[in-house]
Protein backbone atom coordinates (compact mmCIF):
# COMPACT_ATOMS: atom_id res chain seq x y z
CA UNK A 1 0.00 0.00 0.00
CA UNK A 2 2.90 2.37 0.74
CA UNK A 3 4.30 1.94 -2.77
CA UNK A 4 0.93 2.41 -4.46
CA UNK A 5 0.10 5.54 -2.44
CA UNK A 6 3.52 7.05 -3.08
CA UNK A 7 3.22 6.40 -6.82
CA UNK A 8 -0.24 7.99 -6.90
CA UNK A 9 1.17 11.04 -5.13
CA UNK A 10 4.07 11.36 -7.57
CA UNK A 11 1.76 10.99 -10.58
CA UNK A 12 -0.72 13.55 -9.22
CA UNK A 13 1.75 16.22 -8.10
CA UNK A 14 5.12 15.85 -9.86
CA UNK A 15 6.27 19.35 -8.88
CA UNK A 16 5.71 18.66 -5.18
CA UNK A 17 8.32 15.92 -4.72
CA UNK A 18 12.07 15.63 -5.20
CA UNK A 19 11.68 12.08 -6.47
CA UNK A 20 10.13 11.57 -9.88
CA UNK A 21 7.46 9.02 -10.72
CA UNK A 22 9.91 7.26 -13.08
CA UNK A 23 12.55 6.99 -10.34
CA UNK A 24 10.08 5.55 -7.85
CA UNK A 25 8.53 3.15 -10.37
CA UNK A 26 11.99 1.77 -11.22
CA UNK A 27 12.75 0.84 -7.60
CA UNK A 28 12.62 -2.90 -6.95
CA UNK A 29 10.05 -4.39 -4.59
CA UNK A 30 12.79 -5.10 -2.02
CA UNK A 31 13.53 -1.35 -1.82
CA UNK A 32 9.88 -0.62 -0.94
CA UNK A 33 9.78 -3.44 1.61
CA UNK A 34 12.96 -2.16 3.26
CA UNK A 35 11.64 1.43 3.32
CA UNK A 36 8.35 0.27 4.90
CA UNK A 37 10.19 -1.89 7.46
CA UNK A 38 12.58 0.91 8.49
CA UNK A 39 9.69 3.36 8.69
CA UNK A 40 7.64 1.03 10.88
CA UNK A 41 10.34 -0.12 13.28
CA UNK A 42 12.92 2.59 13.78
CA UNK A 43 12.94 5.81 15.75
CA UNK A 44 14.66 7.81 13.02
CA UNK A 45 12.02 7.73 10.31
CA UNK A 46 8.35 6.96 9.79
CA UNK A 47 5.71 7.00 7.07
CA UNK A 48 2.07 7.60 7.89
CA UNK A 49 -0.92 6.87 5.68
CA UNK A 50 -4.35 8.46 6.07
CA UNK A 51 -7.34 6.21 5.43
CA UNK A 52 -10.95 6.79 4.39
CA UNK A 53 -13.34 3.86 3.95
CA UNK A 54 -10.48 1.37 3.63
CA UNK A 55 -8.51 3.33 1.04
CA UNK A 56 -5.26 5.24 1.55
CA UNK A 57 -5.97 8.92 0.81
CA UNK A 58 -2.84 10.59 2.12
CA UNK A 59 0.78 10.10 3.02
CA UNK A 60 3.48 11.89 4.98
CA UNK A 61 7.02 10.93 5.94
CA UNK A 62 9.33 12.13 8.68
CA UNK A 63 12.99 11.58 9.45
CA UNK A 64 15.46 12.73 12.09
CA UNK A 65 18.72 14.38 11.11
CA UNK A 66 21.09 16.76 12.90
CA UNK A 67 18.78 17.22 15.89
CA UNK A 68 15.73 18.10 13.76
CA UNK A 69 12.79 16.28 12.27
CA UNK A 70 12.00 16.86 8.61
CA UNK A 71 8.54 16.35 7.12
CA UNK A 72 8.66 14.88 3.61
CA UNK A 73 6.45 13.26 1.00
CA UNK A 74 3.26 14.99 2.13
CA UNK A 75 0.27 14.39 -0.14
CA UNK A 76 -3.52 14.13 0.04
CA UNK A 77 -5.65 12.53 -2.66
CA UNK A 78 -7.46 15.27 -4.62
CA UNK A 79 -10.86 13.81 -3.72
CA UNK A 80 -10.06 14.07 -0.01
CA UNK A 81 -8.60 17.56 0.10
CA UNK A 82 -10.27 20.14 2.31
CA UNK A 83 -11.54 17.52 4.78
CA UNK A 84 -8.78 17.58 7.40
CA UNK A 85 -6.58 14.81 6.01
CA UNK A 86 -3.54 17.09 5.64
CA UNK A 87 -3.94 18.38 9.20
CA UNK A 88 -4.23 14.81 10.52
CA UNK A 89 -1.05 13.83 8.67
CA UNK A 90 0.77 16.84 10.12
CA UNK A 91 -0.52 15.88 13.58
CA UNK A 92 1.11 12.44 13.12
CA UNK A 93 4.39 14.04 12.00
CA UNK A 94 4.43 16.43 14.97
CA UNK A 95 3.65 13.61 17.39
CA UNK A 96 6.58 11.64 15.97
CA UNK A 97 8.89 14.64 16.43
CA UNK A 98 8.01 15.29 20.04
CA UNK A 99 9.80 18.41 21.29
CA UNK A 100 12.32 18.45 18.42
CA UNK A 101 12.42 21.29 15.88
CA UNK A 102 10.41 20.43 12.73
CA UNK A 103 11.10 21.66 9.21
CA UNK A 104 9.70 21.00 5.76
CA UNK A 105 10.09 22.35 2.25
CA UNK A 106 7.43 23.39 -0.22
CA UNK A 107 7.76 24.39 -3.86
CA UNK A 108 6.95 27.94 -4.83
CA UNK A 109 4.08 26.74 -7.04
CA UNK A 110 2.34 24.70 -4.32
CA UNK A 111 0.26 27.50 -2.79
CA UNK A 112 -2.41 25.22 -1.30
CA UNK A 113 0.16 23.18 0.62
CA UNK A 114 1.91 26.30 1.81
CA UNK A 115 -1.39 27.71 3.12
CA UNK A 116 -2.00 24.46 5.02
CA UNK A 117 1.49 24.54 6.54
CA UNK A 118 1.24 28.20 7.54
CA UNK A 119 -2.23 27.71 9.10
CA UNK A 120 -0.70 24.84 11.06
CA UNK A 121 2.03 27.15 12.42
CA UNK A 122 4.93 26.72 10.02
CA UNK A 123 6.81 29.90 9.07
CA UNK A 124 9.52 30.59 6.47
CA UNK A 125 13.13 30.20 7.58
CA UNK A 126 14.33 32.32 4.66
CA UNK A 127 16.20 29.38 3.11
CA UNK A 128 15.42 28.58 -0.54
CA UNK A 129 17.09 26.31 -3.06
CA UNK A 130 16.46 24.91 -6.54
CA UNK A 131 14.07 21.96 -6.58
CA UNK A 132 15.88 18.66 -7.11
CA UNK A 133 13.55 17.19 -9.74
CA UNK A 134 12.86 20.53 -11.49
CA UNK A 135 15.64 23.11 -10.90
CA UNK A 136 13.58 25.84 -12.57
CA UNK A 137 11.46 25.88 -9.38
CA UNK A 138 12.50 27.01 -5.91
CA UNK A 139 11.66 25.25 -2.68
CA UNK A 140 11.06 27.29 0.45
CA UNK A 141 11.96 25.88 3.84
CA UNK A 142 9.44 26.32 6.66
CA UNK A 143 9.81 25.65 10.39
CA UNK A 144 7.06 24.88 12.88
CA UNK A 145 6.79 27.67 15.44
CA UNK A 146 5.44 26.36 18.74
Amino acid sequence: MLRDTRLRALADAPDAFGTTYAEALARPEVWWQDWARRSATGGDQAMFLAWERGAAVGIVGVFREDGRVYVISMWTDPGSRGRGVGRALLDAAVAFAGDVEIRLSVTETNAAARRLYERYGFAPTGHTEPFRSNPSLLVHELELRR
